[in-house]
């Protein structure tokens, strides 16, 4: 049985910060990605708020997701931090001299404060497991619950067994609605040792980084992964001015052989040493200014598209915890399509299915599709997604599976068809739809729309669909809705109209 003889609040924290810590192993993980990214975290002013505002969505998740794993360890202690700091660490020595299980546990080491998700007692010591909201472990996960052993450990709890706790992508919702199977734990043990041992080293370095000036800026790949960055901005406005095609708008880190040799300015590449007819056409579009338009090729690539056409466009909502029976972790669930169906002599009309009470919206979106015409082709940008959405409901209604086979067989992607046969420089390689549409039709502009992309539509969906909701706000919603789904089903024919006009 291990004891906690040496859980003290730690050196390296002055008695006003005890209850406020400043290191984390989250804060770690930060200087670990970028030492500025620490340094700005602690010290630019309205950073909390700003990264409050950026990883809202994100830190929902993962409190909704922790949440239900701690649910689920009848019988723990849970560490209440409305004490303050020390408070709650004393609480965790309790807890554990106790050989209870501790949920939220409170550890110091060297001024570095961790709060292990769940730490329960094994044969042969402790289990520190860290609640993550992905499908997988990921790097960084690992590296928080190396440092989260690293204190543990050294605030006298013999850890025998480190875990990241996640979400298993097999998983489907029972009819009972039971989550018991939700999660799949990742050992991490062994690797968890490795990283710990360089973890004093580190925190070394971390507060020497904290006790001097703003590091200067690095950009690069840790800009965006694991996600964006909410310095990047910030950061990139104290380098010197890049050029105004940088090799970066290279599509699929095509430019990264070119920046790493020093060479930054697209327009300098020789055409030569691009190796791709893609990579060409946004080089020779970049130098010019003028559009690299192929409508023959369009007309080609669109020849069998039959008629009625059905242009088509889904919103969907992704719960890591399914919300319904039948779904997986982060299933694409649709809550709205759009699909216009046109005629060959011109007429178009327009069918529309959304749903926002927040019951399951599957059944209905499968009655609606089926009932759109067994016949021509269905036109969607980025096909993959719109298949694979109407795959589900055909797998999910057997019932319905003949209607909508049918319609994801007739699907047909515009994307590729825009991304061989038209490029501007003003989409800096880029062919989502809200790249190319200005191109093309700046008219149809969405920054004037109340839900402008996909995100905002998610956002839109769950505050309407909450019980709070508002009939008037809901009404409201319902409407902007609409037009945003509507508006990617107006681009996508308008590109398409543009894209095979040869004017």
């Amino acid at each position: 049985m291990s004891t906690l003889s040496s859980l003290q609040p730690g050196g390296g924290l002055s008695s006003s910060h005890t209850d406020r810590p400043v290191m984390t192993p989250a804060r770690l993980t930060e200087f670990e990605r970028c030492p500025r990214l620490l340094w700005l975290t602690r010290f630019r002013p309205g950073a909390a708020e700003l990264a409050g505002a950026d990883g809202e969505a994100r830190l929902a998740t993962a409190q909704a997701v922790k949440a239900e794993a701690q649910r689920q360890c009848a019988g723990a202690v849970t560490i209440d931090y409305a004490g303050g700091w020390t408070a709650a660490v004393a609480a965790t020595r309790q807890a554990v001299a106790g050989r209870r299980a501790v949920l939220n546990a409170a550890f110091e080491r060297d001024g570095l404060c961790a709060t292990v998700d769940i730490a329960t007692p094994v044969a042969d010591g402790w289990q520190v497991i860290a609640v993550r909201g992905a499908t997988r472990a990921k790097p960084h996960h690992l590296a928080a619950v190396a440092t989260q052993r690293w204190v543990a450990e050294g605030a006298g709890l013999s850890v025998a067994k480190a875990t990241v706790r996640h979400l298993d992508r097999d998983f489907i919702l029972p009819a009972d609605g039971y989550l018991s199977d939700v999660f799949a734990d990742s050992d991490v043990t062994a690797s968890s040792v490795t990283i710990a041992a360089g973890r004093a080293a580190l925190l070394d370095a971390a507060q020497a980084i904290l006790a001097g000036a703003e590091p200067p800026p690095a950009t690069g790949d840790h800009c965006r992964s694991p996600h964006p960055c909410i310095f990047t901005a910030h950061c990139h406005a104290t380098l010197p001015p890049g050029p105004d095609w940088p090799v970066t708008i290279l599509p699929r880190g095509a430019g990264k052989r070119f920046a790493e040799q020093g060479m930054d300015d697209l327009t300098l590449i020789p055409a030569e040493a691009l190796r791709s007819d893609t990579d060409r056409r946004i080089w020779r579009a970049s130098i010019t200014g003028a559009a690299e338009h192929d409508p023959a090729g369009v007309a080609a690539a669109t020849r069998d598209w039959s008629y009625p056409r059905i242009w088509l466009d889904f919103e969907t909502v992704a719960h890591a915890l399914p919300a319904w029976p039948g779904a997986r972790p982060y299933e694409q669930v649709p809550f709205q399509f759009v699909a216009d169906v046109e005629t060959a002599d011109g007429h178009v009309e327009r069918h529309e299915f959304l749903s926002l009470d927040g019951a399951d919206p599957r059944r209905a979106c499968a009655d609606a599709l089926a009932a759109l015409p067994a016949q021509g082709a269905v036109i969607a940008w980025h096909a993959v997604f719109e298949r694979g959405v109407i795959d589900r409901l055909a797998s999910r209604f057997p019932d319905l599976a003949g209607a909508l086979y049918s319609l994801a067989d007739r699907i047909v992607d515009l994307l590729p068809v825009a991304r061989d046969h038209w490029y501007h420089r003003d989409q800096r390689g880029s062919w989502s739809i809200k790249a190319v549409l200005p191109t093309i039709a700046p008219e149809l502009d969405y920054a004037m729309l109340e839900v402008k992309a996909g995100g905002d539509a998610v956002e839109a969906y769950l505050e309407a669909s909450a019980p709070d909701c508002t009939p008037d706000r809901r009404i409201a919603l319902d409407r902007a809705l609409r037009v945003y789904c509507g508006r990617d089903v107006d681009a996508m024919r308008v590109i398409y109209t543009r894209l095979i006009d040869r004017a």
